[in-house]
C-alpha cells in the first residue's frame, strides 16, 4: 500500500469476504484516485508498534487474530480555499485532539492513527487482513467474528 501497489498488496492480503463484496478493481480504482489527487497530498509511512494478540479464534475453517498498530499518515490540502483551523478541528475530531499536529514548515497535517486489524487464515501459512473500523461493522459482521467488532471505538 505504502508502494501504492495497490492491486498487488489486494491480491497478496486482502480479506476474500470483503473482496467478494468490494471488487479489487473498484477499490485500486478509488485508491488511485485518493492518492493521485492533485487537491491532497497524501503519505502513508509503515505500521509499527504492532501488537498481535495470542488470543485465537477459530471460526468457519478459518484462524483469526487481533492485530493492534498505529500508523503515521500525513496530509496536505492544496484548495487555498480551505481553511486550516477548521481543517485542523475536523481531524482531531476524527483522530483525536492528540493524534493530529499541523506543520508550518511543510503545510502537512500530521496523523498518528491507532488502528485494529484482523488477520485470517485457512492454512496458518497465508495471512489475509482486514481493518476494523466502527462505521465499517455493518459490512464486517458477515465475516468477521461479532469478538472483534463489539470492542470497537
Amino acid at each position: 500500500m505504502i508502494e501504492k501497489k495497490f492491486e498487488k498488496a489486494l491480491q497478496l492480503y486482502g480479506n476474500e469476504d470483503f473482496l467478494k463484496r468490494f471488487p479489487i478493481e473498484q477499490l485500486v480504482e478509488k485508491m488511485n484516485k485518493m492518492f493521485s489527487s492533485p487537491e491532497i497530498d497524501f503519505h502513508l509511512a509503515a505500521p509499527e508498534n504492532i501488537v498481535v494478540s495470542d488470543k485465537v479464534i477459530d471460526q468457519n475453517e478459518k484462524k483469526f487474530v487481533k492485530i493492534d498498530f498505529q500508523q503515521k499518515l500525513e496530509m496536505k490540502f492544496n484548495d487555498a480555499e480551505l481553511n486550516r483551523d477548521n481543517l485542523l478541528a475536523a481531524l482531531q475530531k476524527t483522530f483525536g485532539n492528540e493524534q493530529v499536529k499541523y506543520e508550518d514548515k511543510t503545510g502537512f497535517f500530521l496523523v498518528n492513527t491507532v488502528k485494529t486489524a484482523v488477520a485470517n487464515s485457512s492454512d496458518l501459512k497465508n495471512w489475509k487482513f482486514t481493518v476494523l473500523e466502527q462505521k465499517q461493522i455493518p459490512i464486517l459482521i458477515g465475516f468477521i467474528p461479532e469478538q472483534f467488532l463489539k470492542d470497537l471505538k
